[in-house]
């Protein structure tokens, strides 16, 4: 099953003191999240993409515009409906990486850009998943690129 959905994207991001390299053991020993000087940065979009389910995956699919700064690519978050708490997005084109948040997990991906690819950590700190009753995904994540500043990002993906 696959239909046109309005899709309403809000990301807010700030830089934090940590080094998810290096200062977090695989425990999930707690992250100083001590915001830096500075505004956090918003965006947020509406767009036009694709809510599908099949054999028990359920995706949400989108193009990438000029305000997030990865125009020319598609991104999909997707889950498994009996394991709704794991989310995966997955970015092509332009910019390809697949990230996975799940609750207190440490997750080492691949960023690939036009210029060269990046080792990034992802340590998820929540998810909430309500897509199928409530029509949103809030995800609150520290993500840093290896030898970058972290970040701290809290991302709503919602249907309208």
């Amino acid at each position: 099953m696959q239909e046109e959905v309005r899709i309403k994207i809000r990301s807010v991001r700030y830089e934090v003191s940590a080094s998810l390299f290096s200062d977090i053991d695989e425990d999930g020993a707690q992250i100083p999240l001590d915001m830096r000087d500075g505004e956090p940065e918003t965006v947020e979009i509406c767009t036009v993409g694709k809510l599908r389910e099949e054999d028990g995956r359920i995706e949400v699919s989108y193009e990438e515009t000029e305000a997030t700064g990865m125009e020319g690519s598609v991104t999909a978050v997707s889950f498994l409906r009996e394991q709704s708490g794991i989310i995966t997005m997955i970015r092509e084109g332009a910019v390809s990486t697949t990230l996975v948040f799940e609750d207190g997990k440490r997750h080492h991906c691949l960023y690939e850009t036009p210029f060269m690819p990046f080792q990034i950590c992802v340590h998820t700190l929540k998810v909430d998943n309500r897509l199928s009753e409530d029509r949103y995904i809030d995800l609150d994540y520290v993500i840093e690129i290896r030898g970058a500043q972290a970040e701290r990002t809290k991302f709503r993906l919602e249907l309208l």
